[in-house]
């Protein structure tokens, strides 16, 4: 029986809080139906007003759908993902059983900026292989790609493999790169009128933004990657755990097992 604290936090809050809880852990999956609004009065110890006003606010945020005479389901808006682990987001949708696909913009070798030149540690005179691409999950864009690689990898590259593996896959698989780490940055920003259009959404909209350099064993940079997620169809999870350095403690990542 779950119990709710009784104080300042208003009760519908509580259940929201609690059921997006069981929605982001995968205890209640994507497409399941929730518990009837009666179900869950009857767990929380609620009317049944209170539980509607809960569901409310959870299907303002994308993370359930209310269908007439049939019952409250989950949506699939959000993904999570948990972090550290060197592993693509396709991938990763790949193997929750999500129907994945790519549309690829444009794939070609330019001059790279300079924050990719930096991050591949190439010269000024260097050229990349650039793929911008828009990623779908359910046939809906999920994400807007661009994947830089350094001239001796991506000549190596096809349009072909692009549109069907994963790049980490292809790195791995194909190229016979032994992937090590990734140095990964994570930030808030918003949609253009251009990123707009591509993933169907209203300019201005807030976007996660992740940037990513993946190093091979020896320690050389293979792909500099950024990608703007929807902000309603993703976010991260991570775990921290307590660490104690001298006499300070503090909270530093575990590493996550799916």
């Amino acid at each position: 029986m779950a119990v709710l604290k009784l104080g300042p936090i208003p009760l519908y809050y509580q259940i929201e809080g609690a059921i997006r809880r069981k929605i982001t852990s995968g205890e209640f999956a994507p497409r399941s139906r929730l518990p009837s609004e009666e179900a869950l009065a009857r767990e929380y110890k609620v009317s049944r007003v209170t539980v509607r006003q809960a569901l409310s606010r959870l299907e303002t945020q994308g993370l359930i759908v209310r269908r007439r005479g049939k019952g409250t389901f989950v949506t699939e808006k959000a993904v999570s993902f948990e972090t550290p682990k060197l592993t693509g987001s396709m991938e990763h949708l790949i193997s929750m059983g999500l129907r994945t696909s790519v549309r690829i913009m444009d794939f070609g070798m330019i001059k790279p900026p300079q924050r990719v030149r930096e991050a591949l540690e190439l010269g000024r005179a260097s050229r990349v292989l650039r793929i911008e691409k828009v990623r779908l999950v359910e046939d809906k864009p999920f994400s807007y790609v661009l994947n830089f690689f350094p001239p001796e990898i991506g000549k190596r590259m096809s349009l072909d493999e692009a549109l069907v593996k994963p790049v980490l896959k292809i790195l791995e698989d194909d190229l016979g790169i032994r992937l090590a780490h990734a140095i990964e940055r994570i930030e808030a920003t918003t949609a253009d009128e251009y990123i707009s259009s591509l993933l169907e959404i209203d300019l201005g909209n807030p976007l996660l933004k992740m940037e990513r350099t993946v190093y091979d064993e020896a320690n050389r940079a293979v792909e500099y990657v950024s990608v703007l997620y929807r902000a309603d169809k993703y976010f991260v999870t991570v775990k921290l755990q307590r660490a104690k350095a001298k006499k300070t403690f503090y909270w530093a990542p575990a590493v996550c097992d799916r």
